[in-house]
């Protein structure tokens, strides 16, 4: 799913980036390749894993936040993940929304991640603020 990346694209990336080879039958994923490209193909699907994107994705890769207090995220999301899938495809970033707990404290913030191109990742910290900014919660 989210390592092989729609049509095979994300392995595809990793494998021309790496020049590794990138074995995906079976349970267990099987990296073979020259000793670098093995190591970085690895940590390319680990970090996959682990955040839902990887740096290589990106020319310019940068990783950036906003701190959002959890009553924002609704429209951060949007209705059926209407706004945030706008904030992806368009600026190109991936966005992670933390989870957080039913009833969080008033003043308790949480990071939102947002990784991409330097420029893009900016940008949609700008667009998460005006969210905020223009929310009816403030």
């Amino acid at each position: 799913g989210i390592v092989i990346g729609p049509k095979g694209s994300k392995i595809k990336l990793i494998q021309e980036k790496t020049g590794a080879r990138i074995d995906t039958t079976g349970d267990v994923f099987t990296i073979t390749g020259p000793p670098a490209g093995v190591s970085m193909a690895e940590a390319a699907v680990k970090e996959l894993v682990e955040k839902g994107y990887c740096a290589m994705e990106y020319d310019d890769f940068s990783e950036n936040f906003v701190a959002v207090h959890p009553s924002y995220f609704p429209e951060i999301i949007g209705k059926g993940g209407v706004v945030i899938r706008k904030i992806k495809d368009e600026l190109g970033v991936s966005v992670k929304i933390p989870e957080a707990p039913k009833n969080p404290p008033a003043g308790k913030k949480y990071k939102v991640i947002l990784a991409g191109s330097n420029q893009a990742a900016e940008k949609a910290k700008d667009v998460i603020n005006e969210i905020m900014m223009s929310s009816t919660r403030s």
